[in-house]
């Protein structure tokens, strides 16, 4: 399979591998290549809360490869507004292009701050969380 490197223009981290893309009033969320490092196919995704408000930190889905369960959370508090239609015949567009047309599903942030938005890595930032991880 071959992965795409490619990341969206506008991505912001969570601490725990979630990423976010505004688009002026929408943001498209996805996992990190960090987070999906090793896992080679998606057998399915157990939604668990993709409708309406959403508060920040919520369980949206479990992704499912194998025996391994990869959580997915909402970045932010938002208002959920649909999945990605292209995984409906390809899951493993998470994998193929993890930071870009991989994104999962998408919101509109609710009452939308700067301090929102602060509390997301910036990429540098991202990089330096994941290579300490890997150093540790």
């Amino acid at each position: 399979m071959n992965i795409s490197t490619i990341s969206r223009p506008r991505i912001h981290f969570t601490q725990e591998h979630e990423w976010i893309d505004f688009n002026g009033t929408v943001g498209f969320v996805g996992l990190s290549m960090f987070r999906l490092a090793g896992i080679k196919k998606i057998d399915n995704i157990e939604w668990v809360n993709n409708k309406g408000t959403i508060e920040k930190n919520t369980l949206i889905a479990n992704i499912h490869s194998g025996s391994t369960v990869i959580p997915l959370h909402s970045p932010l508090r938002c208002k959920f507004l649909g999945i990605n239609a292209k995984l409906k015949t390809n899951l493993n567009l998470i994998l193929e292009s993890p930071q870009d047309q991989g994104w999962i599903f998408f919101v509109t942030p609710m009452k939308f701050q700067n301090k929102d938005k602060e509390e997301l890595l910036q990429p540098a930032d991202y990089q330096k969380l994941i290579r300490s991880i890997k150093v540790s």
